[in-house]
């Protein structure tokens, strides 16, 4: 019998798809919170061969897009915190954008070089908010990762698709990624809430981005947050941090 890695409850077969083009896999759905994982990923090693996907064209787009958007939610709802990490954070870019726009992030990411934020890297044990984005589809076992966030954050930010009410077929939704096989873990917002739930937190969300929180976050406040980022940022920015980096790496100023 499977078990699900979300709530612990027995999970149904839900499909087979090929992945990589060569590894016949199945999938299985939760009974339960409805969250969907694939059998052991046994081909995650050959799947990260390279860390980002070549397939993954929007990298910089999303980056720039979610730049605005985090800094908007952190600025309507966690305009008191100081401390920011940016958990599975790639090249970097992120947390670099972050900092130019005057938020205190540093960088971590087990599989992937920091080519954009060098010298941000993480230092500290515990922050204010955590970010994790495109991230939590990637987890064989997101239990204990999500755990080790949460240990360290007292919010944590993230981005994941939701599986769509449809079912969807495996062969006919984008998101399962088949070409790359590096998504193996697909959450509902029952899912979602379960794991909340768990942790003592609140939970929270707008479109694809989610909010764990220590404290209860309106749902109108987040979705005004999501929709008007650019009004919230202009009424709260931030003074840039592009210039003590600078100076910090080169010993000059700008």
């Amino acid at each position: 019998m499977v078990i699900c890695k979300i709530c612990g409850n027995k999970m149904s077969e839900y499909g087979h798809a090929e992945i990589l083009n060569k590894y016949d896999i199945t999938y299985y759905m939760c009974e339960q919170c409805g969250f969907i994982q694939t059998e052991d990923p046994y081909w995650l090693g050959e799947a990260y061969s390279s860390a980002i996907a070549d397939s993954d064209i929007g990298l910089l787009s999303r980056n720039i897009m979610l730049s605005k958007n985090i800094s908007g939610i952190i600025n309507g709802v966690f305009n008191d915190a100081k401390t920011f990490l940016d958990y599975g954070g790639g090249y970097g870019i992120f947390t670099r954008i972050m900092r130019d726009n005057g938020f205190d992030f540093e960088w971590y990411d087990k599989y992937c070089k920091n080519i954009f934020a060098v010298g941000h890297e993480r230092k500290r044990m515990h922050y204010d908010v955590v970010t994790a984005f495109e991230f939590m589809e990637h987890l064989p076992n997101p239990r204990e990762v999500l755990g080790e966030l949460f240990a360290c954050a007292d919010n944590i930010i993230c981005s994941t698709e939701l599986i769509p009410l449809n079912k969807p077929d495996l062969n006919n939704w984008w998101y399962f990624c088949l070409d790359h096989g590096q998504h193996v873990s697909f959450y509902t917002e029952k899912a979602m809430i379960y794991l909340a739930q768990m942790y003592g937190k609140y939970y929270a969300r707008c479109g694809s981005t989610h909010v764990f929180s220590r404290s209860h976050i309106s749902g109108y406040k987040l979705s005004l947050c999501c929709r008007f980022p650019r009004l919230v940022n202009k009424l709260r920015r931030r003074a840039s941090l592009l210039p003590v980096d600078y100076e910090a790496l080169t010993g000059k100023k700008i």
